[in-house]
Protein backbone atom coordinates (compact mmCIF):
# COMPACT_ATOMS: atom_id res chain seq x y z
CA UNK A 1 0.00 0.00 0.00
CA UNK A 2 2.56 2.12 1.01
CA UNK A 3 4.44 1.84 -2.45
CA UNK A 4 1.28 2.20 -4.51
CA UNK A 5 0.44 5.56 -2.63
CA UNK A 6 4.45 6.86 -3.10
CA UNK A 7 3.67 6.21 -6.97
CA UNK A 8 0.62 7.95 -7.28
CA UNK A 9 2.03 11.19 -5.50
CA UNK A 10 5.08 10.71 -8.02
CA UNK A 11 2.87 11.34 -10.66
CA UNK A 12 1.26 14.53 -12.14
CA UNK A 13 -2.32 14.00 -11.86
CA UNK A 14 -4.64 16.30 -13.39
CA UNK A 15 -7.87 16.44 -12.42
CA UNK A 16 -9.56 18.91 -14.70
CA UNK A 17 -9.50 19.05 -18.64
CA UNK A 18 -6.33 19.02 -20.53
CA UNK A 19 -5.30 20.43 -23.58
CA UNK A 20 -2.76 18.79 -26.03
CA UNK A 21 -0.81 21.44 -27.76
CA UNK A 22 1.69 19.98 -30.38
CA UNK A 23 4.74 21.73 -31.14
CA UNK A 24 5.90 21.20 -34.67
CA UNK A 25 9.35 22.48 -34.32
CA UNK A 26 9.91 20.32 -31.15
CA UNK A 27 8.80 17.12 -32.22
CA UNK A 28 6.69 17.06 -29.08
CA UNK A 29 3.56 17.61 -27.37
CA UNK A 30 2.81 19.57 -24.31
CA UNK A 31 -0.20 18.60 -22.09
CA UNK A 32 -1.89 21.58 -20.40
CA UNK A 33 -3.61 21.36 -17.25
CA UNK A 34 -5.94 24.25 -18.22
CA UNK A 35 -7.57 24.81 -14.73
CA UNK A 36 -3.65 24.73 -12.94
CA UNK A 37 -2.73 26.83 -16.04
CA UNK A 38 0.76 24.65 -16.00
CA UNK A 39 2.29 22.25 -18.47
CA UNK A 40 2.58 18.78 -16.88
CA UNK A 41 4.37 16.41 -19.46
CA UNK A 42 6.07 17.15 -22.58
CA UNK A 43 5.58 13.93 -25.16
CA UNK A 44 8.17 13.31 -27.90
CA UNK A 45 5.89 12.06 -31.16
CA UNK A 46 7.06 11.97 -34.60
CA UNK A 47 8.18 14.80 -36.89
CA UNK A 48 6.66 17.98 -37.12
CA UNK A 49 3.45 17.17 -34.82
CA UNK A 50 0.46 19.51 -36.59
CA UNK A 51 -2.76 17.79 -35.50
CA UNK A 52 -5.19 16.37 -32.85
CA UNK A 53 -7.85 13.88 -32.57
CA UNK A 54 -9.27 13.17 -28.76
CA UNK A 55 -10.42 9.26 -28.09
CA UNK A 56 -11.84 10.11 -24.62
CA UNK A 57 -13.50 6.72 -24.63
CA UNK A 58 -10.36 4.74 -25.61
CA UNK A 59 -8.31 7.02 -23.27
CA UNK A 60 -6.49 7.67 -26.32
CA UNK A 61 -4.86 10.79 -27.70
CA UNK A 62 -3.98 10.76 -31.77
CA UNK A 63 -1.26 13.25 -33.03
CA UNK A 64 -0.43 13.66 -36.60
CA UNK A 65 2.94 13.99 -37.82
CA UNK A 66 3.67 15.89 -41.28
CA UNK A 67 7.49 14.92 -41.65
CA UNK A 68 7.41 11.85 -40.87
CA UNK A 69 4.15 10.73 -42.35
CA UNK A 70 2.30 8.93 -39.31
CA UNK A 71 0.34 9.24 -36.07
CA UNK A 72 1.18 9.19 -32.99
CA UNK A 73 -1.14 7.67 -30.22
CA UNK A 74 -0.65 8.41 -26.65
CA UNK A 75 -2.53 7.22 -23.64
CA UNK A 76 -4.57 9.60 -21.63
CA UNK A 77 -4.29 8.33 -18.42
CA UNK A 78 -0.24 7.89 -18.07
CA UNK A 79 0.55 10.39 -20.86
CA UNK A 80 2.92 8.08 -22.81
CA UNK A 81 3.79 7.59 -25.93
CA UNK A 82 1.67 3.97 -27.48
CA UNK A 83 3.14 3.78 -30.76
CA UNK A 84 3.02 5.22 -34.18
CA UNK A 85 0.95 4.42 -36.70
CA UNK A 86 2.01 4.55 -40.55
CA UNK A 87 -0.14 6.51 -43.01
CA UNK A 88 2.49 7.28 -45.43
CA UNK A 89 1.26 11.11 -46.40
CA UNK A 90 1.94 14.33 -45.24
CA UNK A 91 -0.62 13.86 -42.37
CA UNK A 92 -1.80 17.38 -41.34
CA UNK A 93 -5.63 17.19 -40.47
CA UNK A 94 -7.23 14.64 -38.32
CA UNK A 95 -10.56 14.05 -36.93
CA UNK A 96 -11.74 10.87 -35.40
CA UNK A 97 -15.31 9.19 -35.80
CA UNK A 98 -17.74 9.76 -33.33
CA UNK A 99 -17.77 6.08 -31.68
CA UNK A 100 -13.80 6.42 -32.13
CA UNK A 101 -13.86 3.09 -34.42
CA UNK A 102 -12.28 5.18 -37.66
CA UNK A 103 -9.48 7.91 -37.39
CA UNK A 104 -9.53 9.78 -40.82
CA UNK A 105 -6.24 11.77 -41.72
CA UNK A 106 -5.82 13.95 -44.54
CA UNK A 107 -2.92 14.61 -46.78
CA UNK A 108 -2.12 17.72 -47.03
CA UNK A 109 0.48 16.89 -49.99
CA UNK A 110 -2.51 15.25 -52.41
CA UNK A 111 -6.13 15.12 -52.75
CA UNK A 112 -7.02 12.47 -50.54
CA UNK A 113 -7.95 11.32 -47.13
CA UNK A 114 -7.20 7.95 -45.13
CA UNK A 115 -9.68 6.21 -43.23
CA UNK A 116 -7.64 4.08 -40.48
CA UNK A 117 -9.13 1.71 -37.95
CA UNK A 118 -8.31 2.29 -34.48
CA UNK A 119 -8.23 -1.18 -33.81
CA UNK A 120 -6.15 -2.57 -36.31
CA UNK A 121 -4.57 0.30 -37.44
CA UNK A 122 -2.50 -2.06 -40.75
CA UNK A 123 -6.22 -1.19 -42.19
CA UNK A 124 -6.32 1.46 -43.86
CA UNK A 125 -8.78 2.91 -46.98
CA UNK A 126 -8.52 6.04 -49.01
CA UNK A 127 -10.32 7.69 -50.55
CA UNK A 128 -11.19 11.04 -52.62
CA UNK A 129 -11.31 14.83 -51.21
CA UNK A 130 -10.02 18.50 -53.05
CA UNK A 131 -6.37 19.59 -53.56
CA UNK A 132 -4.94 20.44 -50.46
CA UNK A 133 -7.20 18.75 -47.77
CA UNK A 134 -6.44 20.43 -44.22
CA UNK A 135 -9.21 20.04 -41.32
CA UNK A 136 -11.90 17.86 -40.94
CA UNK A 137 -15.19 17.20 -38.57
CA UNK A 138 -17.72 14.52 -38.28
CA UNK A 139 -21.46 15.53 -37.72
CA UNK A 140 -23.39 15.16 -34.94
CA UNK A 141 -24.61 11.94 -36.39
CA UNK A 142 -21.49 10.47 -37.56
CA UNK A 143 -22.42 10.21 -40.99
CA UNK A 144 -21.22 12.81 -42.54
CA UNK A 145 -17.50 13.78 -43.32
CA UNK A 146 -17.01 17.58 -43.71
CA UNK A 147 -13.12 18.08 -45.07
CA UNK A 148 -11.90 21.79 -46.04
CA UNK A 149 -9.63 21.83 -49.06
CA UNK A 150 -7.24 24.80 -49.43
CA UNK A 151 -6.23 24.84 -52.48
CA UNK A 152 -9.47 23.95 -54.29
CA UNK A 153 -11.44 26.38 -51.98
CA UNK A 154 -14.29 24.23 -51.34
CA UNK A 155 -15.66 21.46 -48.48
CA UNK A 156 -15.94 18.00 -49.43
CA UNK A 157 -19.04 16.15 -48.09
CA UNK A 158 -18.50 12.54 -47.72
CA UNK A 159 -20.85 9.46 -46.80
CA UNK A 160 -18.64 7.75 -44.25
CA UNK A 161 -20.93 4.30 -44.64
CA UNK A 162 -19.54 4.75 -47.95
CA UNK A 163 -16.82 6.74 -48.38
CA UNK A 164 -18.18 8.22 -51.75
CA UNK A 165 -18.23 12.39 -51.48
CA UNK A 166 -22.18 13.68 -51.38
CA UNK A 167 -21.46 17.26 -51.78
CA UNK A 168 -18.69 20.00 -52.77
CA UNK A 169 -19.36 23.28 -51.44
CA UNK A 170 -17.81 26.48 -52.96
CA UNK A 171 -16.64 28.51 -49.75
CA UNK A 172 -13.86 31.23 -48.99
CA UNK A 173 -10.39 31.51 -50.66
CA UNK A 174 -8.04 28.67 -48.88
CA UNK A 175 -10.37 26.96 -46.04
CA UNK A 176 -8.21 25.34 -43.38
CA UNK A 177 -10.06 25.12 -40.32
CA UNK A 178 -13.53 23.50 -38.89
CA UNK A 179 -15.94 23.12 -36.32
CA UNK A 180 -19.41 22.14 -35.46
CA UNK A 181 -22.04 24.05 -33.48
CA UNK A 182 -23.01 23.33 -30.33
CA UNK A 183 -26.41 21.93 -31.59
CA UNK A 184 -25.23 20.07 -34.54
CA UNK A 185 -26.52 22.53 -37.35
CA UNK A 186 -24.19 24.37 -39.09
CA UNK A 187 -20.26 23.71 -39.50
CA UNK A 188 -18.09 26.85 -39.07
CA UNK A 189 -15.11 26.99 -42.27
CA UNK A 190 -12.22 29.36 -41.43
CA UNK A 191 -10.91 30.72 -44.79
CA UNK A 192 -7.23 32.41 -44.61
CA UNK A 193 -7.19 35.20 -47.33
CA UNK A 194 -10.79 35.96 -47.58
CA UNK A 195 -10.83 36.94 -44.02
CA UNK A 196 -13.84 35.18 -43.32
CA UNK A 197 -15.85 32.36 -41.78
CA UNK A 198 -17.83 30.55 -43.59
CA UNK A 199 -21.24 28.82 -41.93
CA UNK A 200 -22.41 26.22 -44.23
CA UNK A 201 -25.88 24.19 -43.07
CA UNK A 202 -24.99 20.34 -42.55
CA UNK A 203 -27.91 19.26 -44.35
CA UNK A 204 -29.17 21.77 -46.78
CA UNK A 205 -25.02 23.19 -47.45
CA UNK A 206 -26.36 26.43 -47.74
CA UNK A 207 -23.82 28.96 -46.82
CA UNK A 208 -23.32 32.63 -45.61
CA UNK A 209 -20.29 34.64 -44.53
CA UNK A 210 -18.95 36.76 -41.68
CA UNK A 211 -15.82 38.63 -41.71
CA UNK A 212 -12.80 38.52 -39.63
CA UNK A 213 -9.72 39.85 -38.93
CA UNK A 214 -6.41 39.47 -40.95
CA UNK A 215 -5.76 35.34 -42.11
CA UNK A 216 -7.86 33.36 -39.45
CA UNK A 217 -6.39 30.35 -38.89
CA UNK A 218 -8.98 28.80 -36.31
CA UNK A 219 -12.42 29.36 -34.42
CA UNK A 220 -13.59 28.38 -31.51
CA UNK A 221 -17.74 28.23 -30.49
CA UNK A 222 -19.25 29.24 -27.29
CA UNK A 223 -21.15 26.65 -25.14
CA UNK A 224 -24.52 28.22 -25.94
CA UNK A 225 -23.54 29.16 -29.64
CA UNK A 226 -23.85 32.72 -29.35
CA UNK A 227 -19.76 33.68 -29.77
CA UNK A 228 -17.30 32.95 -32.54
CA UNK A 229 -13.76 33.28 -31.18
CA UNK A 230 -11.20 33.54 -34.46
CA UNK A 231 -7.41 33.01 -34.39
CA UNK A 232 -6.34 35.53 -36.52
CA UNK A 233 -2.65 34.80 -37.54
CA UNK A 234 -1.36 38.25 -39.38
CA UNK A 235 -3.39 40.44 -36.68
CA UNK A 236 -1.44 38.39 -34.10
CA UNK A 237 -5.15 38.54 -31.95
CA UNK A 238 -8.66 36.72 -31.37
CA UNK A 239 -11.65 38.06 -32.34
CA UNK A 240 -14.76 37.82 -30.58
CA UNK A 241 -17.87 37.71 -32.69
CA UNK A 242 -21.21 37.73 -31.85
CA UNK A 243 -22.64 34.86 -34.52
CA UNK A 244 -26.56 36.34 -35.02
CA UNK A 245 -25.24 39.71 -36.94
CA UNK A 246 -21.99 38.82 -37.82
CA UNK A 247 -20.23 41.47 -35.66
CA UNK A 248 -16.76 41.73 -34.09
CA UNK A 249 -17.27 43.05 -30.54
CA UNK A 250 -13.62 42.57 -29.24
CA UNK A 251 -10.31 41.59 -30.71
CA UNK A 252 -8.03 40.40 -28.16
CA UNK A 253 -4.25 41.04 -28.71
CA UNK A 254 -2.72 37.21 -28.10
CA UNK A 255 0.97 36.06 -28.98
CA UNK A 256 2.53 35.83 -32.32
CA UNK A 257 0.62 34.12 -34.91
CA UNK A 258 -2.02 32.53 -32.92
CA UNK A 259 -3.83 29.43 -34.69
CA UNK A 260 -5.32 26.29 -32.64
CA UNK A 261 -7.70 27.65 -30.86
CA UNK A 262 -10.44 26.27 -28.71
CA UNK A 263 -13.49 26.85 -26.27
CA UNK A 264 -12.92 24.71 -22.23
CA UNK A 265 -16.33 24.62 -21.34
CA UNK A 266 -15.88 23.23 -17.67
CA UNK A 267 -13.90 26.49 -16.95
CA UNK A 268 -15.00 29.19 -19.42
CA UNK A 269 -11.60 29.80 -20.93
CA UNK A 270 -10.39 30.31 -24.58
CA UNK A 271 -7.02 27.96 -25.12
CA UNK A 272 -4.96 29.93 -27.71
CA UNK A 273 -1.82 28.06 -29.36
CA UNK A 274 0.56 30.99 -30.67
CA UNK A 275 3.08 29.25 -33.03
CA UNK A 276 5.52 32.48 -33.78
CA UNK A 277 5.72 32.62 -29.81
CA UNK A 278 6.11 29.15 -29.14
CA UNK A 279 3.61 30.49 -26.38
CA UNK A 280 -0.39 29.10 -25.17
CA UNK A 281 -2.47 32.13 -24.03
CA UNK A 282 -5.73 31.75 -21.91
CA UNK A 283 -8.45 33.76 -22.41
CA UNK A 284 -11.22 34.40 -19.95
CA UNK A 285 -14.60 33.95 -21.78
CA UNK A 286 -16.53 36.02 -19.05
CA UNK A 287 -14.43 39.19 -19.89
CA UNK A 288 -12.77 38.30 -23.27
CA UNK A 289 -9.22 39.09 -21.61
CA UNK A 290 -5.70 37.34 -21.42
CA UNK A 291 -5.55 36.25 -17.69
CA UNK A 292 -2.15 33.98 -18.71
CA UNK A 293 0.33 32.70 -21.10
CA UNK A 294 2.06 29.96 -20.91
CA UNK A 295 5.23 28.72 -22.35
CA UNK A 296 5.33 25.68 -24.65
CA UNK A 297 8.20 24.50 -26.96
CA UNK A 298 8.91 25.80 -30.45
CA UNK A 299 5.98 25.82 -33.09
CA UNK A 300 2.91 25.12 -31.23
CA UNK A 301 -0.06 24.68 -33.64
CA UNK A 302 -2.87 22.12 -32.09
CA UNK A 303 -4.52 22.20 -35.27
CA UNK A 304 -8.40 20.35 -34.70
CA UNK A 305 -10.01 19.49 -31.27
CA UNK A 306 -7.48 19.49 -28.78
CA UNK A 307 -8.77 19.94 -25.18
CA UNK A 308 -10.04 16.28 -23.35
CA UNK A 309 -12.72 16.60 -21.07
CA UNK A 310 -12.66 15.58 -17.58
CA UNK A 311 -15.49 12.83 -16.99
Amino acid sequence: MGILLSLLCSLDVVAGNIAYITNQGSDSVSVLDIENKKVTHTILVGKAPVGVAIASKQKRVYISNANSQTVSVINSRTQQLLQEIPVNIQAVGIALSRDEKILYVADWGGAQVIAVDTAHPEKQKAFKAGKTPSGMLLSADNKKLFIANRDSNDVTVVDTRTLQTIAQVKVGIHPFALTLSPDGKMVFVVNVVSNSLTLLNVDSYQTSSIKTGQHPYGVAISPDGHWAYVSNNHAETVSVIEIANGKTVKTIDVGEFPEGIEYDKSTQQVVVANWGSDTVSIIDAKTNTVTNTIPSPKLCRSFGQFILEAK
